[in-house]
Protein backbone atom coordinates (compact mmCIF):
# COMPACT_ATOMS: atom_id res chain seq x y z
CA UNK A 1 0.00 0.00 0.00
CA UNK A 2 3.24 2.40 0.87
CA UNK A 3 4.48 1.82 -2.71
CA UNK A 4 1.07 2.93 -4.43
CA UNK A 5 0.91 6.13 -2.01
CA UNK A 6 4.56 6.94 -3.36
CA UNK A 7 3.51 6.16 -6.87
CA UNK A 8 0.24 8.06 -6.71
CA UNK A 9 2.48 11.38 -5.37
CA UNK A 10 5.24 10.49 -8.16
CA UNK A 11 2.40 11.27 -10.33
CA UNK A 12 0.70 14.52 -8.86
CA UNK A 13 4.62 16.05 -8.41
CA UNK A 14 5.14 14.59 -12.19
CA UNK A 15 1.83 16.01 -13.39
CA UNK A 16 2.47 19.69 -11.57
CA UNK A 17 5.85 20.08 -11.91
CA UNK A 18 6.43 23.07 -13.69
CA UNK A 19 10.37 23.03 -14.66
CA UNK A 20 10.27 21.25 -17.24
CA UNK A 21 12.15 23.51 -19.36
CA UNK A 22 15.66 21.45 -20.19
CA UNK A 23 14.06 17.68 -19.48
CA UNK A 24 12.84 15.41 -21.88
CA UNK A 25 8.97 15.28 -21.02
CA UNK A 26 6.36 13.07 -22.41
CA UNK A 27 2.80 11.87 -21.16
CA UNK A 28 0.43 10.25 -22.75
CA UNK A 29 -2.74 7.83 -21.82
CA UNK A 30 -6.24 5.96 -23.70
CA UNK A 31 -8.67 4.01 -22.97
CA UNK A 32 -10.41 1.22 -25.14
CA UNK A 33 -14.01 -0.17 -24.09
CA UNK A 34 -15.45 -2.57 -26.30
CA UNK A 35 -18.76 -4.30 -25.52
CA UNK A 36 -19.21 -5.84 -28.26
CA UNK A 37 -15.67 -7.86 -28.08
CA UNK A 38 -15.51 -7.36 -24.29
CA UNK A 39 -12.26 -5.77 -24.42
CA UNK A 40 -11.48 -2.97 -21.88
CA UNK A 41 -8.21 -1.92 -20.76
CA UNK A 42 -6.64 1.39 -20.21
CA UNK A 43 -3.35 2.83 -19.44
CA UNK A 44 -1.27 6.19 -19.14
CA UNK A 45 2.06 7.36 -18.76
CA UNK A 46 4.28 10.18 -17.71
CA UNK A 47 8.31 10.40 -18.87
CA UNK A 48 10.44 13.12 -17.35
CA UNK A 49 14.49 13.06 -18.46
CA UNK A 50 14.78 9.18 -17.69
CA UNK A 51 12.26 8.72 -14.84
CA UNK A 52 8.71 7.25 -16.15
CA UNK A 53 5.48 6.48 -14.10
CA UNK A 54 2.34 5.00 -15.51
CA UNK A 55 -0.30 2.51 -15.04
CA UNK A 56 -2.16 -0.16 -17.01
CA UNK A 57 -5.17 -2.06 -16.19
CA UNK A 58 -7.29 -4.48 -18.00
CA UNK A 59 -10.18 -6.77 -17.56
CA UNK A 60 -9.62 -10.34 -17.37
CA UNK A 61 -11.98 -13.00 -19.34
CA UNK A 62 -13.09 -14.19 -15.50
CA UNK A 63 -14.34 -10.43 -14.76
CA UNK A 64 -11.51 -9.47 -12.71
CA UNK A 65 -9.65 -6.63 -13.24
CA UNK A 66 -5.64 -6.83 -13.35
CA UNK A 67 -3.90 -3.08 -12.54
CA UNK A 68 0.02 -2.46 -12.45
CA UNK A 69 1.74 0.52 -11.07
CA UNK A 70 5.34 0.75 -12.86
CA UNK A 71 8.17 3.56 -12.23
CA UNK A 72 11.59 3.44 -13.67
CA UNK A 73 14.03 5.21 -13.06
CA UNK A 74 18.32 5.22 -13.23
CA UNK A 75 19.02 4.28 -9.80
CA UNK A 76 16.19 1.67 -9.01
CA UNK A 77 15.73 0.26 -12.73
CA UNK A 78 11.60 -1.26 -13.39
CA UNK A 79 9.43 -1.72 -10.55
CA UNK A 80 6.13 -3.00 -10.46
CA UNK A 81 3.44 -3.53 -8.49
CA UNK A 82 0.68 -5.51 -10.10
CA UNK A 83 -2.54 -6.48 -7.97
CA UNK A 84 -5.88 -7.70 -9.32
CA UNK A 85 -9.61 -6.69 -7.64
CA UNK A 86 -12.35 -9.28 -7.83
CA UNK A 87 -15.03 -8.69 -10.32
CA UNK A 88 -17.30 -6.17 -9.80
CA UNK A 89 -20.71 -8.01 -11.38
CA UNK A 90 -21.94 -10.92 -9.02
CA UNK A 91 -22.83 -14.14 -11.28
CA UNK A 92 -26.31 -14.60 -11.59
CA UNK A 93 -27.70 -18.49 -10.74
CA UNK A 94 -28.13 -19.77 -14.38
CA UNK A 95 -31.40 -20.20 -15.29
CA UNK A 96 -33.71 -23.48 -15.19
CA UNK A 97 -33.74 -25.23 -18.52
CA UNK A 98 -37.29 -26.66 -19.16
CA UNK A 99 -37.57 -29.47 -20.16
CA UNK A 100 -37.80 -29.60 -23.95
CA UNK A 101 -40.75 -32.33 -25.79
CA UNK A 102 -40.01 -33.54 -29.65
CA UNK A 103 -43.29 -34.71 -31.55
CA UNK A 104 -42.57 -37.75 -32.91
CA UNK A 105 -42.25 -38.17 -36.27
CA UNK A 106 -44.63 -39.55 -38.91
CA UNK A 107 -43.22 -41.84 -40.86
CA UNK A 108 -43.82 -41.87 -45.03
CA UNK A 109 -46.08 -45.03 -46.45
CA UNK A 110 -43.30 -47.46 -47.85
CA UNK A 111 -44.07 -48.19 -51.41
CA UNK A 112 -42.59 -51.66 -52.78
CA UNK A 113 -40.20 -51.01 -55.74
CA UNK A 114 -40.22 -52.59 -59.13
CA UNK A 115 -37.63 -56.17 -59.16
CA UNK A 116 -35.91 -54.27 -62.31
CA UNK A 117 -35.39 -51.95 -64.84
CA UNK A 118 -34.93 -52.14 -68.64
CA UNK A 119 -31.53 -51.21 -69.89
CA UNK A 120 -31.60 -48.32 -71.66
CA UNK A 121 -28.94 -48.56 -73.71
CA UNK A 122 -27.31 -51.04 -76.06
CA UNK A 123 -23.96 -52.79 -74.91
CA UNK A 124 -21.19 -53.08 -76.43
CA UNK A 125 -18.19 -55.04 -76.33
CA UNK A 126 -15.03 -53.78 -75.32
CA UNK A 127 -11.47 -54.15 -76.73
CA UNK A 128 -9.30 -56.67 -75.02
CA UNK A 129 -7.38 -54.62 -72.36
CA UNK A 130 -3.47 -56.09 -71.94
CA UNK A 131 0.39 -54.60 -70.73
CA UNK A 132 2.32 -53.32 -73.39
CA UNK A 133 5.77 -52.73 -72.07
CA UNK A 134 7.08 -49.32 -73.19
CA UNK A 135 10.94 -48.49 -72.44
CA UNK A 136 11.09 -45.32 -74.30
CA UNK A 137 11.28 -43.52 -70.94
CA UNK A 138 14.47 -45.28 -69.61
CA UNK A 139 14.86 -46.64 -66.32
CA UNK A 140 16.04 -45.73 -62.68
CA UNK A 141 19.02 -47.15 -61.28
CA UNK A 142 19.98 -47.42 -57.72
CA UNK A 143 23.30 -45.19 -58.10
CA UNK A 144 23.19 -41.12 -57.29
CA UNK A 145 21.22 -40.12 -60.57
CA UNK A 146 18.36 -40.92 -62.40
CA UNK A 147 19.79 -42.80 -65.58
CA UNK A 148 17.57 -41.60 -68.18
CA UNK A 149 18.37 -43.45 -71.09
CA UNK A 150 18.82 -41.73 -73.63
Amino acid sequence: MFSKVIVFLLLVAVAHSSAINGANYNSFAYGVSDPYTGDVKNQHETRVGDNVVGQYSLLESDGSRRTVDYAADAHSGFNAVVRKDPALIAHAAPAPVAASFVAPVARAAYYASPLSYGAAYDSYAAPFARYIPYGAYGAYGFGYGARLGW
